[in-house]
């Protein structure tokens, strides 16, 4: 069985169609990969205390799904605090400095998210 030749207009279209198949892979897998893991790895970086930015307040984004925790909140020049936080993002007053998860406070774990304490 023979091959059919290709006409000289029918080779440069081919050849110019087979050299896109790389690149259509490339950018499919690209688009296919990225998305999870960068939204993964942005997941991890929002937990836990969250400075201002692009004129939005600080916040905590508490990660766990199933408990409220006592978090300490740092501000300047007002006095320290303590706030009860459920899961997922609580914004912060405009003059906090930082915030972290504090275990010594009443046991670490709260009932009500809004309440204060010293």
């Amino acid at each position: 069985m023979r091959s059919r030749e290709l006409s000289s207009t029918e080779r440069p279209r081919r050849t110019r169609l087979l050299a896109l198949v790389p690149f259509a892979v490339a950018g499919v897998l690209a688009c296919s990969l990225a998305t999870p893991a960068d939204a993964a790895a942005e997941r991890i970086n929002a937990c836990g205390w969250n400075k201002s930015s692009g004129g939005e307040h600080a916040y905590y984004e508490h990660c766990a799904t199933n408990t409220n925790v006592w978090i300490q909140v740092t501000r300047w020049p007002r006095s320290d605090y303590h706030r009860c936080v459920g899961p997922g993002r609580t914004v912060l007053d405009s003059d906090a400095t930082g915030a972290w998860y504090d275990s010594n406070y009443r046991g670490g774990l709260c009932s009500h998210p809004g309440d204060t304490g010293p």
